[in-house]
């Protein structure tokens, strides 16, 4: 009996299995509702109402969005994993999700929330469509959608394909980093949310469709029982 549970479950888990791609989708349909929220929480931002542990706790989580951040963990876990196309996998994810963002950020400029005046509605935040052939360079920089939220969830959505068991913590470090473009006037809450749902699903279509599924599942360790024993 003891036997037969333990092929059973040691069938489940070498059965690969990516994170789901309705929570990018969820968040993609939520940005457009955030827009009712963008300028409470941008004044909020600028006036320091948030709680400073929180204002701390976001700053510190910001490594989890940043290009040096990635590098920093993808090295981790090539040290420490037994599966170093892991490390492969993480990186390449994450970068990519963040790309995607950056190349939004071609088809429509909007201001940031430290530079907007607040003197018009959350439309007039949005300004030039394909700022790219604008040729001015500031214009390819601007708040929508957030490529720092992309890669935070596209980091997330990574890690949590191939560490299962750390999801509660990537997500809050996800959020965390999210949270802090918000509090540091970088970015409204739509441009956080529809970068983060942006970067899941790219990361999903990535994880799905181009990388080897050896660059995410489980490593030969992993997928090997331990030997019985009397």
């Amino acid at each position: 009996m003891n036997k037969t549970l333990f092929v059973h479950s040691s069938k489940s888990s070498s059965t690969p299995s990516l994170a789901p791609v309705e929570i990018g989708v969820f968040l993609l349909a939520l940005a457009p509702l955030c827009l009712a929220i963008d300028l409470t929480a941008a004044e909020c931002a600028r006036a320091n109402f948030f709680p400073k542990w929180l204002v701390k706790a976001a700053n510190l989580s910001e490594f989890f969005a940043h290009g040096f951040g990635i590098i920093v963990i993808a090295i981790l876990i090539a040290t420490l994993d037994a599966c170093r196309k892991h490390s492969i996998y993480v990186g390449c994810a994450s970068l990519l999700a963040g790309l995607s963002g950056d190349l939004m950020k071609l088809v429509i400029f909007r201001v940031r929330p430290r530079e907007f005046d607040f003197a018009g509605s959350v439309w007039t935040t949005f300004h030039d469509w394909l700022p790219v052939f604008t040729l001015h360079p500031e214009k390819l920089s601007g708040s929508f959608p957030s490529s720092h939220a992309a890669t935070a969830a596209g980091l997330a959505f990574a890690l949590t394909t191939v560490y299962p068991n750390g999801r509660i913590i990537f997500a809050v470090l996800a959020c965390l980093a999210c949270l802090q473009r918000v509090l540091a006037g970088a970015h409204f809450p739509s441009d956080v949310v529809f970068g983060a749902g942006l970067g899941w699903c790219v990361a999903w279509l990535l994880s799905r469709f181009v990388f080897p599924v050896r660059w995410w599942g489980p490593s030969q360790e992993q997928r090997t029982p331990p030997s019985e024993t009397a």
